[in-house]
């Protein structure tokens, strides 16, 4: 596994698939709330580091309202090399949604659509909470669960971030 062979022992535990499991279900599930179809799956190699990493987390806009394509315009000096953080996270996320589905906490749809299948998990959960930021991490990825949801497609979502799918 990548886990084990390939990332040092503080970045295993920092990206284990539990830890970013519980990120992009945040993103599933408030794509969810405001679009029935879910979230496409290829979105969350684009979430993945944008929630998880302060750098670009930090810039993230502050309502969904602002269009995408302007933002992206806006922080492209942020933005250089993000491509290559996506590819990085490849293999985190693929182990990530792995783990969700494991736990049936997801579902893919015939459509490549990631749903909720299980609310359980409270809405800020208290091991979250604790922890800035893992709070931080949390919240961006929900944050960007709804503006994404709200784009037409998610290949439009990747040409404005300057990513090949």
């Amino acid at each position: 596994m990548i886990i084990e062979s390939e990332l040092s022992k503080e970045e295993a535990n920092l990206y284990n698939p539990a830890y970013v499991g519980v990120v992009l279900y945040q993103a599933i599930r408030e794509c969810s709330e405001k679009n029935q179809q879910g979230l496409h799956c290829s979105l969350l190699y684009l979430i993945a580091p944008l929630a998880l990493c302060g750098r670009y987390s930090s810039v993230l806009p502050a309502s969904v309202s602002t269009p995408l394509a302007g933002w992206a315009s806006d922080c492209e000096g942020y933005l250089v090399g993000f491509a290559n953080s996506v590819s990085a996270y490849i293999d985190v996320v693929n182990m990530a949604m792995v783990f969700l589905l494991e736990q049936k906490a997801i579902s893919l749809s015939e459509n490549g659509f990631f749903l909720i299948n299980n609310e359980a998990m409270p809405k800020l959960p208290a091991m979250v909470n604790k922890n800035e930021a893992f709070k931080k991490a949390f919240l961006s990825a929900g944050f960007l669960g709804r503006w994404f949801g709200q784009s037409p497609s998610a290949e439009g979502i990747y040409t404005h971030l300057g990513v090949m799918p």
